[in-house]
């Protein structure tokens, strides 16, 4: 008898913009660093500093990690393989009981299911669709919602993530066997698509087999898709043993509880807030966001000893330092980047969020209307 595929029904998981723990940020750091990028630039904009990555239980929010991967790659360059370079840090540990869930599934279905409970675990940015029909399964990989700059470099990652720490490592001898059957299809370049599997070889070479040369991986394809068939999900997992899979499973569906209400409720209003400063939210839509009314935002905050206004106006002057003297962005970039109309409303709001002019935080002078003129006029003109 075939798997249940009520069991799955078509299930999507769309939403990147959960709390997670921190080792994705941790990774990112680490690799900016490796490349002689200061850590201070690759938390800009995060709220965060270097010496808090330390934390084992630092958790952070989706909007502080997609900060960083913003800062690496602006820096670095959009380059093929850093991503897959990241992804290669990670290891099966990093994701805890989720893993042990997959392993010890009875089942390739029923890990599958818990994957799909659990996708809050992970730090994850891809949107992850699974539909099936009678005879062929399709998960689909989208990306398409995250902002153009890290959208392929996220994808790289994410995907090297999934497959390379976690599918194909928790995978039986039966099923390696048969992933013949199945087909990887790649919304990446070539050359993005040879890095990512250089780089998932290298990390599964304490194998015995070699999953990786067994099915096709194609790249240039309009979307990111793995297709097989639907009776692969009656095969047995790595190391099946359904009561220690359920009470994993229940340990992470409990962890992704206790993230929705976990932490300080300043730290997660900045954290919303540095993500959508521009936009400005009120009190109300972050309140809606975090699933409560505004009065009992108003209410927890108070027993903080803070309120919503001086959260906004500390997280505007946290992110315009970083700003001005981190990424070196103009008076009038600034402005804009955090929603003012204009450079002077701003500049008279930092001067009374510090005391000193935004100028004063720049590295390089402010060029002046003459220096602009002149620059232009002494351009080339072919």
């Amino acid at each position: 008898m075939g798997p249940n595929r009520d069991t799955f029904g078509a299930v999507e998981a769309k939403s990147w913009d959960f709390r997670r723990g921190a080792i994705g940020i941790r990774h990112m750091v680490q690799v900016g660093i490796d490349h002689g990028i200061s850590g201070r630039r690759l938390l800009a904009s995060t709220g965060l500093h270097l010496a808090d990555l330390d934390a084992d239980d630092l958790e952070v929010e989706g909007a502080q990690e997609l900060s960083v991967a913003r800062n690496l790659v602006q820096t670095l360059g959009d380059r093929p393989g850093l991503g897959t370079e990241v992804a290669m840090r990670f290891s099966l540990a990093n994701f805890g009981l989720l893993g042990f869930a997959m392993l010890s599934s009875p089942t390739a279905g029923e890990a599958l299911r818990v994957a799909l409970r659990t996708l809050q675990i992970g730090n994850r940015f891809i949107d992850i669709t699974v539909s099936l029909t009678q005879t062929t399964g399709r998960i689909t990989f989208q990306h398409k919602n995250l902002p153009a700059e890290v959208r392929a470099f996220l994808l790289e990652r994410d995907i090297a993530i999934i497959f390379g720490v976690i599918v194909l490592r928790c995978l039986s001898p039966q099923l390696v066997d048969r992933l013949g059957d199945t087909r990887l299809e790649l919304a990446l370049p070539d050359d993005r698509a040879a890095k990512l599997v250089d780089g998932m070889t290298r990390m599964l070479t304490d194998l015995a087999h070699d999953p990786i040369g067994r099915f096709p991986i194609i790249a240039d394809r309009p979307k990111t898709e793995l297709t097989f068939p639907l009776d692969l999900l009656a095969e047995p997992m790595s190391m099946p043993d359904p009561a220690t899979a359920a009470l994993c499973e229940q340990h992470c569906l409990d962890l992704m509880r206790n993230r929705l209400t976990r932490g300080p409720l300043a730290a997660r209003i900045r954290a919303v807030l540095l993500h959508e400063i521009h936009a400005a939210p009120a009190a109300t839509e972050i309140a809606a966001r975090l699933n409560m009314d505004r009065r009992t935002l108003h209410r927890r905050l108070a027993e903080e000893g803070t309120n919503f206004r001086m959260l906004q106006e500390e997280t505007r002057c946290a992110l315009a330092i970083d700003l001005l003297d981190v990424l070196d962005l103009t008076v009038t970039e600034t402005a804009a980047r955090l929603g003012y109309a204009s450079a002077a409303a701003f500049s008279r709001s930092f001067t009374r969020w510090t005391g000193n002019p935004p100028s004063a935080y720049r590295r390089r002078p402010e060029p002046t209307r003459r220096d602009i003129g002149r620059a232009e006029t002494s351009m080339p003109s072919g």
